[in-house]
C-alpha cells in the first residue's frame, strides 16, 4: 500500500538522538507560589438601615454631591460616602457610641474599605468587633450611625470629605 501524498512516501528513520525532547515548563513553580493581594483591595461590607437612616444618608450624600459640583469636582457615590463616614469614625473613635438600637431590617447600604484597614481595625483578631463583643455588621453599623448623629449634632461634613 502506497501513500498518496509525496510527502509521506519518504519514510524517515528518527533516530534516538533526534527525538524532541519534552521540555519542562516553568510557570508550574509559579503557579504553586502565592499570590500578592493587592495593596488597594476592598472588603465590601453592607450594614442594616432603617427607612429614616437611609434617607437620612441618602440626603447627606445630595448635599455633598451638590458642594462637589459647585466645586467642580466629580460627585461622590452613596458608597463612597458610606465609605467615608466610616473612615472617619474609625480614626476619631471619641465619637463612636456603642448602644444604638440594632435591628436586622433586611434593607442594606454598602461600604468598601481597603481590606488593610478592615483587617486592622474591624475584622481582624484585634479589631473593635471582638473587643465590643459585636458582629462586623453591627460595628460598621454603630460606627455610621454614631458619625451621622455628631453630623446632625453639629459636626462638619467638610472634615469628612
Amino acid at each position: 500500500m502506497e501513500y498518496i501524498n509525496p510527502l509521506f512516501k519518504e519514510q524517515r528513520l528518527i533516530n534516538e538522538k533526534q527525538k524532541p525532547q519534552l521540555i519542562t515548563d516553568n510557570r508550574v513553580d509559579k503557579t504553586k507560589r502565592a499570590r500578592k493581594t493587592r495593596i488597594d483591595k476592598t472588603h465590601k461590607l453592607k450594614f442594616p438601615v432603617t427607612t429614616i437612616e437611609k434617607m437620612k444618608l441618602q440626603s447627606l450624600c445630595k448635599q455633598v454631591q451638590r458642594a462637589q459640583k459647585n466645586k467642580g469636582l466629580d460627585p461622590i457615590q452613596q458608597t463612597k460616602l458610606n465609605t467615608l463616614l466610616l473612615q472617619y469614625g474609625l480614626n476619631n473613635r471619641h465619637i463612636l457610641i456603642w448602644d444604638w438600637p440594632y435591628q436586622d431590617s433586611k434593607q442594606y447600604m454598602h461600604t468598601n474599605l481597603v481590606e488593610n484597614i478592615f483587617e486592622r481595625e474591624i475584622g481582624g483578631p484585634f479589631g473593635l468587633a471582638i473587643q465590643k463583643g459585636l458582629s462586623e455588621r453591627k460595628t460598621v453599623y454603630m460606627i455610621i450611625i454614631s458619625v451621622l448623629k455628631w453630623l446632625e449634632g453639629g459636626g462638619n461634613i467638610e472634615q469628612i470629605i
